[in-house]
């Protein structure tokens, strides 16, 4: 069974836990907007992300804190900061790149933090069913348009999942890709 799904396009950003938070920031993680998936949203704090070769200011660090501290970044941008993170699952930061976190208040350096996000679809156990997929299965994303091109992406399910295809910046702009535009799941 092919399915249509919605793009979500995602910029750089920053996931941190509460102690490193403390760290950096003397006010509170603010909620001024809600991200699709349910529970997750942009705050109203920013970090500066330094590499060895530049830094990048004004990254958005999103709620709420997590058990781990990741920052998320594209292709372009590494190569801005000079680092070479691997391609990986959120989450999963084996390998992860150093990178360096900078506020007014402090700067932490973060050993094994920067990745560069698997493009994804987020699901609700009642989509799995729905679509007749399971949890990390691989699946063929089609994108047809302008430029057409062909994605693999693992499915992400979870309580609070919404329906959604992942990809950050570089890889919607290399096939011309718009939020909430719909492409197809091939099975």
């Amino acid at each position: 069974m092919n399915f249509l799904v919605p793009v979500g396009i995602s910029n750089r950003h920053v996931h941190l836990t509460k102690e490193i938070f403390e760290k950096l920031f003397d006010e509170e993680l603010v909620n001024i907007k809600d991200l699709k998936q349910k529970g997750e949203f942009a705050s109203n704090l920013f970090v500066t992300i330094e590499g060895p070769k530049g830094k990048i200011e004004h990254v958005r660090v999103l709620g709420p804190l997590r058990e781990y501290n990741q920052v998320e970044v594209s292709a372009e941008d590494a190569f801005l900061l000079g680092v070479n993170p691997p391609v990986r699952k959120s989450g999963d930061l084996n390998g992860a790149e150093r990178i360096t976190l900078i506020t007014n208040k402090n700067k932490v350096e973060l050993s094994n933090a920067c990745i560069l996000a698997e493009c994804h679809i987020h699901m609700s156990p009642e989509d799995l069913k729905k679509y007749n997929v399971r949890n990390e299965q691989v699946v063929k994303v089609h994108i047809k348009g302008k430029r057409e091109g062909i994605y693999f992406a693992h499915i992400k399910a979870s309580e609070n999942g919404v329906l959604e295809f992942h990809v950050d910046r570089d890889e919607a702009n290399a096939l011309l890709l718009q939020n909430n535009q719909e492409v197809m799941v091939e099975l």
